[in-house]
């Protein structure tokens, strides 16, 4: 659990980790980024009642998002890690059972995740249009190529096997908030994915909240690490996908590779390495069609 002045939603965060209902043992680790509000305040003061579950990490100047969570993850050594924004709240005590329960059965996937239920300030449940267009992209199985066009697993809602983070690299950089986008990438290039069609998590949308309104150089900062992620994690899928592309896949693939090479962030060595890859996912010559038309219908609208 990550916080930055999360006062008011803190205990409920805490609240929702204290009820799950299971027969292992758990440990909710606490990140807080140098809340000025009395968070860590709250926190300590459930670390103090509970002194076998929460651990509070010690207090650090202010680090950001990605390199907060980095420090946090860092510090969970379970055999599955769950997250739970420190704005968040989880509501169905059973998720972590559940969610461990399929991972157990089920060796060859890497993420459980659920639906949610978006709300308010004071928790009450809202509509959200946004959450709604989200819930339409929600898939199991091989998911990498879904994930590729769009995140659509919320962080909160979700449980991974920690081994799955091996070689993975955050970077504490100020400048993105998706590292949980990156993440999901880089499991779900070596696993599958599951989805629980319950809702087990309240994704609390509030004034301070930086999906409501993210700023263009955060946005600009967020495309930015996510091609310098997708130089390890492409090459990663290659070497362990053993399954035959579809032709609509192949085209987004060798997209991907090709946005890489020509525009995105990566050393000489990185392009090269990427650039070898391109024969082996050559879509056809009707595939270049396609996105040759693609390419041309993405100038023309941005040139109205």
């Amino acid at each position: 659990m990550i916080a930055y002045n999360a006062r008011p939603y803190i205990g409920a965060a805490i609240e929702g980790v204290l009820s799950q209902q299971v027969d292992f043992t758990i440990e909710l680790v606490i990140g807080d980024d140098a809340s000025t509000d009395g968070t860590r305040q709250i926190c300590e003061q459930y670390a103090a009642q509970h002194p076998d579950i929460i651990r509070v990490l010690p207090p650090e100047p202010n680090q950001g998002i990605a390199a907060n969570t980095l420090r946090t993850m860092g510090a969970c050594d379970g055999t599955y890690i769950a997250v739970c924004d420190g704005d968040d709240v989880w509501f169905d005590p059973e998720k972590l059972r559940k969610q461990v329960g399929f991972l157990n059965a089920n060796p060859q996937y890497g993420v459980v995740y659920t639906d949610v239920e978006t709300i308010s300030e004071n928790g009450s449940v809202i509509g959200d249009a946004e959450h709604e267009m989200i819930r339409k992209l929600y898939a199991s199985g091989d998911v990498f190529f879904n994930l590729l066009e769009a995140n659509f697993i919320n962080n909160s809602t979700a449980l991974f096997r920690r081994s799955l983070l091996k070689g993975h690299i955050v970077y504490p950089d100020r400048s993105y908030q998706i590292p949980d986008h990156i993440r999901w990438l880089y499991i779900a290039a070596q696993s599958k994915v599951h989805f629980m069609p319950v809702k087990s998590t309240g994704y609390r949308k509030h004034t301070m909240s930086l999906s409501v309104d993210v700023p263009r150089g955060m946005q600009i900062g967020n495309r930015t690490i996510l091609y310098k992620s997708l130089h390890r994690i492409i090459p990663l899928f290659d070497t362990v996908n053993m399954q035959p592309l579809t032709p609509a896949e192949k085209i987004l693939f060798f997209r991907r590779i090709c946005s890489l090479i020509i525009r995105g962030p990566g050393s000489l060595r990185q392009r090269w390495r990427l650039s070898r890859l391109l024969p082996k996912y050559f879509p056809g010559y009707p595939g270049i069609w396609h996105l040759g038309r693609y390419k041309y219908r993405k100038l023309a609208q941005s040139m109205r």
